[in-house]
């Protein structure tokens, strides 16, 4: 049933028991960190429910999840896209599956409405909130659900699916910072940063030598504009114990996200960091 998921064997078994024995309940919360398949997890489990191999064009489907534009979930996205189908049976089969992505950006107006439906649902209707956290989320709400605890995924998962699908390696350094999110590996691999990743590690070889003049010249070989650069320079040296240069890389963060000029931002970073490494 779940050939295509990467790890989560309990899980997997956890459901697929369900499933055949017709034990599904009403209400799931799938939490974890982000990147490790809670979604696709969900998708597949929807596909079995539902019996079908294409959600898109499932009637008795629904995705909700927040608007880019929006800071939350409003009260209006959970009214029109849930609570006013709930009610309708199911088409096509014995279910209805709703998935609600970004489940902690449902903001207290929108918990509140999903809360009266998950006191009493229909019978036939499946709801999986998917979160990265719970913290935001009402205890009325985790209440009435099923907690499901995504872990993440072992590093041996991860080499084998990036070394068969893309044909390429990653170090320790990069394996322990991506923390068990295989959609981080793949991210980071699709955009080629295994080379800027390791010369983030050289730099900081120079950087600890204090040597101002190499590590100058070094960090010209190194994009800091590109997604996760920073971030990861930012791990290095907090797993080398280098705390008190963190708050130089978040600075630098900051000046580049307000257009900050960046050859003057990221001098100004190595400065610093040589200065109190």
């Amino acid at each position: 049933m779940f050939s295509n998921i990467l790890g989560h064997q309990e899980e997997k078994v956890y459901f697929e028991n369900l499933i055949k024995t017709g034990k599904l309940s009403h209400a799931y919360l799938f939490y974890g960190k982000e990147g490790i398949g809670k979604l696709l997890f969900a998708k597949q489990l929807a596909k079995n429910i539902l019996n079908i191999d294409n959600l898109e064009s499932c009637i008795d489907y629904k995705y909700i999840s927040k608007n880019d534009d929006k800071k939350d979930i409003l009260v209006e996205q959970i009214r029109k896209e849930v609570i006013d189908d709930i009610y309708t049976s199911p088409i096509s089969g014995k279910y209805k599956v709703y998935i609600i992505n970004d489940a902690e950006y449902l903001n207290i107006a929108s918990q509140n409405a999903l809360l009266k439906t998950l006191e009493e649902p229909p019978s036939y209707v499946i709801i999986i909130l998917i979160a990265t956290n719970i913290i935001n989320i009402l205890p009325t709400i985790i209440s009435r659900v099923n907690q499901i605890s995504f872990k993440n995924i072992p590093d041996k998962y991860i080499e084998s699916y990036i070394n068969q699908k893309y044909n390429v390696s990653l170090n320790s350094n990069i394996l322990e910072y991506i923390d068990g999110s295989i959609g981080l590996a793949t991210n980071i691999v699709e955009l080629n940063l295994q080379e800027q990743f390791e010369n983030i590690e050289k730099l900081f070889e120079v950087l600890n030598s204090k040597n101002i003049g190499e590590s100058l010249i070094l960090s010209q070989s190194i994009d800091f504009s590109k997604k996760y650069i920073l971030d990861y320079l930012e791990y290095i040296l907090y797993k080398n114990g280098k705390y008190e240069t963190i708050k130089y890389v978040n600075r630098a963060k900051i000046r580049l996200k307000f257009n900050g000029n960046y050859e003057i931002v990221i001098d100004n970073m190595i400065l610093r960091i040589v200065d109190n490494i």
